[in-house]
């Protein structure tokens, strides 16, 4: 049977019900929490949903992984580090990164970045 997650309400929240964020940790992040939208606790098999959220100032970490994904800007501004291309996003836009390419994100500006990251399930 299908799940749903009932977004808030609230504009600028990203919030959704029955969904819990968590930290995201690595040695080399800042300002950065995750919320898995669609994932494992939903049953889902073969992919994973997930919303980043980035303070300003704040990145992602600088790495690099075998499974590919996709990006779709919700909010804010981001530079991405895609191999050694810099390339400035803002809302709406998508980005697609193959597998095992060095990647990062970081929020530029004075508001945060938050954005979809379709993977794999790994």
């Amino acid at each position: 049977m299908g799940i749903v997650h009932k977004y808030n309400g609230e504009e600028d929240a990203f919030d959704w019900e029955g969904v819990t964020e968590k930290l995201y940790q690595a040695a080399d992040v800042k300002g950065t929490t995750a919320k898995v939208l669609i994932g494992p606790a939903e049953g889902a098999p073969h992919f994973r949903i997930r919303y980043f959220h980035i303070e300003p100032g704040g990145y992602t970490s600088l790495h690099r992984h075998p499974h590919d994904h996709g990006v779709f800007i919700l909010h804010g501004r981001a530079l991405v580090l895609l191999g050694n291309n810099e390339v400035e996003l803002g809302p709406r836009d998508v980005v697609y990164i193959p597998g095992d390419e060095v990647h990062q994100f970081r929020a530029i500006g004075d508001e945060p970045v938050g954005f979809l990251c379709v993977i794999p399930a790994v």
